[in-house]
């Protein structure tokens, strides 16, 4: 595998093809996953009466401590109504449930969109590195909007939860050991406890490692399932055979990608602080101009903070996504060019030897694969 001239042509696809920059981006922000506020409204001397005014909290407590749990809940609804007035607690209950449930349709909306860039960036680079065309947005989300894309969610559940089950068995026998304090003796107890954290640490240690190869396994799943068509279990089988054919190739490319990958965290750090602070002026600079406007016309100092948060915080996000999306869009289009044009060419190099070998796992697969 020419691992420099596969990073260089990831690059050049990065510059040239700007159209995976919007699936790019759509991967960096279904990649990564409210706030709340609160307000007060003070009435009249004569409405509220502060504990300080009426009674000390060791008073309060002795009240409150002679009174049942029912009494309690009726108490504190009545201290509320006086300041919240009824009509609010069903407009808050129904925006509780209208937040989750936006927030429900929108994670199956991005999960959804995240598959199907995944597989409309590995199609179109692959078209791409095939016939030197570039595809419209259309004609890539068509090429992503396929049965591939449920079956790359297929592929993380097969790969994932037997890895989730066997970490928590892990884990499990790693407890063991604390049995010991069961019995009568403290210095077993004590030594139990000690084998347990020396587990633990292996167990964490074997996770970090089993989960880093899964999911360098997993870039080969993918591409058997986006480029060849196959099944599930059938792309789990070809991906392991691709990887088998020269796993110190693939290695040696996942150590620099790892490397690429810590390079950008770190100058992402202030890259993203800058970011931040810009935003913060932006959508707090635009916020606090409509809260002073309101308060100066209204005023009302609980309607000015709700105006300015619901002006600033649109701005702020934005500010601060459209930046980091991008960027981070460049990121995962490189990342998965890169992957793409490796399989390309250990696809290529199982080509050429193929006349010559014998039957392997890739051939039986790409036989058997079926035409869509």
């Amino acid at each position: 595998m020419d691992h420099a001239k596969i990073l260089k042509r990831a690059w050049h696809i990065v510059l040239q093809y700007r159209v995976l920059w919007i699936f790019g981006l759509i991967l960096a922000l279904t990649t990564v996953s409210p706030g709340s506020q609160s307000s007060y409204r003070a009435g009249s001397s004569d409405a509220v009466i502060t504990p300080s005014e009426s009674q000390t909290p060791e008073e309060m407590w002795e009240e409150f401590r002679h009174l049942k749990p029912g009494e309690i809940w009726e108490e504190m609804q009545r201290e509320l109504s006086k300041e919240i007035p009824a009509e609010f607690w069903g407009w808050f209950i129904f925006g509780v449930i209208a937040l989750v449930v936006l927030g429900f349709v929108l994670t199956i909306v991005g999960r959804i969109a995240h598959y199907v860039s995944q597989v409309a960036l590995i199609r179109m680079v692959n078209h791409y590195e095939e016939t030197e065309e570039k595809v419209g947005f259309r004609q890539g989300w068509r090429l992503g909007w396929s049965r591939a894309a449920w079956r790359l969610f297929l592929i993380n559940l097969a790969t994932g939860i037997p890895l989730f089950v066997l970490i928590i068995i892990l884990i499990g026998l790693a407890l063991l050991p604390l049995l010991l304090w069961m019995g009568d003796a403290p210095t077993a107890g004590v030594l139990g406890t000690v084998a347990t954290i020396g587990l633990i640490f292996l167990v964490i240690f074997f996770s970090i490692i089993l989960g880093a190869l899964v999911k360098l396994l997993r870039h080969f799943f993918f591409r058997a399932c986006a480029l060849e068509n196959l099944r599930v279990g059938q792309s789990i089988r070809a991906g392991w055979a691709m990887f088998k054919q020269d796993w110190k190739g693939i290695g040696l490319m996942w150590i620099i990608t790892a490397g690429i990958n810590i390079g950008w965290t770190i100058v992402m750090v202030p890259v993203g602080i800058l970011v931040f602070v810009v935003s913060l002026i932006f959508g707090g600079g635009a916020g606090l101009i409509m809260g002073s406007l309101i308060n100066a016309l209204f005023t009302s100092e609980a309607a000015a903070w709700v105006v300015a948060f619901i002006v600033g915080l649109p701005i702020f996000l934005v500010v601060l996504l459209a930046p980091m999306g991008l960027i981070g869009g460049w990121r995962e289009v490189y990342l998965s060019s890169v992957w793409t044009l490796s399989y390309r060419e250990l696809r290529a190099l199982k080509a050429l030897a193929r006349e010559s070998a014998p039957l392997t796992a890739w051939d039986e697969e790409m036989a058997s694969a079926p035409v869509e």
